[in-house]
């Protein structure tokens, strides 16, 4: 029988009923956890199958429970999230010779793929991070990142790789009965991938990482997929050439101007109107409209949400043939938000404008149209990610050993370019 003594703040009770208590403590823990169903799909490769029936996909890109929410607690995931803490313990006990072995559990193609880098041996080694955590960072940089949610995914074998894209399409003509047909054939061009490293450092204290439970867990996950997911964004939308060229400055996508003239005056972000939405939307065709998205900020959502007539109805709701479901659009959770049919993506602030203003800014783009898997927006991944560990390095004035820390630097290897630029489109404030 239970009992609570509340001057002692003590609980008795007996073994069987203490195991009971844990075992609703975990579940209850598991259930608040976003659900990791899927993660079954994942490849070898780190990729998550697009034919997974686990999870369901909703209008705002987030994933909804499935049928398996229970998987987490199956041995087989408690087993996977166990064998990453031995790894994180190994990492605060500077432990070489336990992640030495840990990397020898390892299945042996995902050993290859990085083996030639491993400096497993002396005071700064260099690891694998372990595949069960690996696979959640993809997971969940798919489901809050916005690059590999829309942009297309390939695995590369190798650091450059060559796709090819279609540069002019063959022509057709009208033949009389048993009259020559003319020749013609496509003109292909070729895009180069070149894997670049996107790496991070994160100071984490050696308790957090000795902490094997699941909050701790999660919340390591979370410091990286926002790290990382934020860089790539970042260089997708527009990156300027070190390392990648994003599609905002990608030479080829279709501009267009506030004002619908580069010469219009309108050289600050705020001039934006509901036209020249218009005029982005319809400065591609049709085809390359299919399955298109509008890629805007919030700070450029909101001040177009504002917009208002003379009689103080809001321009935005009035041009739509439903209601928008604004209260659902925030963050990265925004869901049925649209523009005359077109879903609207409301990426994070900083992810297309570095700093949002009143100010002029001349010739500068800040929105995307456009079906980037169509377009051949490539993100090319080469590779597992790495961790090197120091327990005595100093990054921005705080000393790893003094602060008894220790400085995990990740890194990855990804590619980026565009196939297909005509088939975007940009909006771009006038030059003057």
């Amino acid at each position: 029988m239970i009992s609570i003594n509340p001057e002692t703040n003590t609980l008795t009770a007996t073994r069987d009923e203490l195991t009971q208590i844990i075992d609703k403590s975990i579940e209850r823990k598991i259930k608040s956890l976003p659900d990791r169903s899927a993660l079954s799909a994942l490849t070898r490769e780190g990729t998550l199958s697009t034919t997974t029936t686990d999870m369901t996909n909703t209008p705002g890109n987030t994933f909804t429970k499935g049928a398996n929410t229970q998987l987490l607690a199956s041995p087989a995931i408690r087993g996977k999230i166990t064998k990453t803490f031995r790894f994180f313990n190994a990492v605060s006990r500077n432990d070489h010779q336990d992640l030495r072995s840990i990397m020898q559990t390892y299945e042996p193609e995902y050993i290859r793929s990085l083996a030639p880098q491993l400096e497993a041996t002396g005071s700064n080694g260099g690891y694998l991070v372990p595949p069960e955590f690996y696979a959640d960072v993809l997971f969940l940089l798919n489901e809050f990142g916005f690059a590999r949610k829309y942009c297309a995914m390939i695995q590369m074998n190798t650091n450059v790789m060559n796709v090819s894209t279609l540069s002019g399409k063959p022509s057709v003509a009208w033949t009389s009965e048993n009259g020559t047909i003319p020749s013609s054939k496509g003109t292909f061009g070729r895009l180069t991938l070149t894997a670049q490293k996107l790496a991070a450092i994160y100071p984490i204290s050696n308790e957090l990482l000795a902490d094997a439970n699941i909050d701790v867990y999660n919340t390591i996950l979370r410091i990286f997929v926002e790290v990382f997911g934020q860089e790539e964004d970042t260089q997708v939308f527009r990156g300027t050439g070190s390392p990648f060229t994003g599609i905002l400055n990608t030479s080829g996508v279709v501009t267009t101007y506030l004002g619908a003239s580069s010469t219009s005056g309108k050289t600050k972000y705020t001039d934006i109107t509901l036209d020249d939405l218009i005029n982005l939307v319809q400065s591609i065709g049709p085809a390359q409209q299919r399955g298109a998205c509008l890629f805007i900020e919030q700070n450029t959502l909101t001040d177009l949400l504002k917009k208002k007539d003379s009689q103080s109805r809001y321009l935005w709701d009035l041009a739509q043939s439903n209601d928008p479901q604004i209260a659902g659009a925030v963050g990265f959770n925004g869901t049925g938000l649209s523009f005359r049919g077109f879903p609207v993506v409301a990426l994070p602030n900083g992810v297309i404008i570095n700093g949002y203003d009143g100010s002029s800014h001349a010739s500068t783009p800040f929105a995307v149209f456009g079906n980037l898997k169509n377009a051949g927006a490539w993100i090319g991944t080469h590779g597992a990610m790495e961790m090197r560990i120091s327990s005595d390095a100093t990054v921005e004035n705080v000393n790893a050993f003094s602060n008894d820390l220790q400085l995990l630097r990740m890194t990855e290897r990804i590619a980026f370019g565009v196939g297909q630029p005509g088939y975007l489109a940009v909006l771009s404030t006038s030059a003057s």
